[in-house]
């Protein structure tokens, strides 16, 4: 769900950059003036890791098409819903600067639909299905399927206001994504419940080590994850509408490969690694500099 450089233009790209920007400030002063309700820098660090870890294994749907998870809710459900937003904007940024992955003009976008919706809208969802008294796996379900409809909703409303793809392959688009949807809903109860944090923002040893137990597995299950285009490639490509312009033409490890690896395998282990270190340092980092705010 990644949008390449050049799919957007006009007014979208500055109005998504300003809510990216407007929703991550609203995040992270909400952490600053309730010190309560931040998480840990190590329980941000490593969910941080994990979901960019998760993000890597596109898995394949149907016949050339791919799809991988956001894993939005799963890491408000960790961190509560700021920590969570955080936790996948700074994933998204380091997978633009790092991998090329996503225009850097399109940053703002990719952050509203995967962090802003995605962790904060779903991360909002999920609080109001447990209120409710939903059992957890219920709500964590609900809340990860519904939220990566509303991306891909938010997504199709941004090509269709700078008029780039028509009504077509916004409806395909929708399709595929109703898929995606429902294994989002699947897996990300399983994940959260072999976690099992002690509250929400505190994932405790056991948290924690299992949380590092799936980081580790993603990791070195990323060399098997599928080739094919994700969803929303192959259906730019099907109506010939992709750019020719590079995502960000100073990324040092593009496409998940190290230049100086010649293997293949090792190269995408080496850019998984340094990934998710990337990451884990944000993560880590900006929890202590808030602490430090307050």
């Amino acid at each position: 769900m990644h949008i390449p450089a050049e799919m957007l233009h006009g007014a979208v790209c500055p109005v998504t950059a300003t809510l990216a920007i407007a929703g991550i400030g609203t995040a992270a002063i909400t952490l600053v003036r309730h010190p309560k309700a931040a998480p840990k820098a190590a329980d941000m660090a490593l969910t941080g890791a994990t979901v960019f870890g998760l993000q890597m294994l596109n898995y394949p749907i149907y016949n050339g098409i791919s799809g991988h998870l956001i894993g939005g809710v799963f890491a408000a459900a960790l961190l509560g819903v700021p920590g969570g937003v955080l936790c996948t904007a700074l994933v998204l940024l380091a997978q633009t600067l790092l991998f090329a992955d996503g225009g850097l003009g399109m940053l703002g976008a990719n952050i509203v639909n995967m962090s802003l919706i995605g962790a904060g809208l779903g991360g909002l969802l999920l609080q109001v299905l447990r209120r409710r008294g939903v059992a957890e796996p219920l709500a964590v379900a609900g809340a990860a399927f519904a939220s990566t409809l509303a991306a891909v909703v938010a997504l199709g409303g941004e090509l269709l206001a700078c008029r780039t793809a028509p009504l077509a392959a916004i409806g395909s688009l929708l399709a595929l994504h109703a898929v995606l949807a429902c294994v989002e809903g699947a897996i990300t109860p399983v994940l959260t419940a072999v976690i099992k944090p002690t509250s929400v923002g505190v994932l405790g040893r056991r948290g924690l080590t299992m949380l590092g137990g799936i980081t580790l597995a993603a990791l070195l299950c990323a060399p098997l994850a599928s080739a094919f285009p994700d969803a929303f490639e192959w259906t730019m490509a099907r109506f010939s509408l992709l750019p020719d312009a590079p995502n960000f033409a100073h990324a040092p490890l593009a496409d998940y490969t190290v230049p100086a690896v010649s293997s293949e395998l090792f190269s995408t282990w080496a850019a998984g690694l340094a990934g998710m270190l990337a990451v884990a340092t944000l993560c880590w980092f900006v929890p202590r500099m808030l602490t430090k705010a307050r």
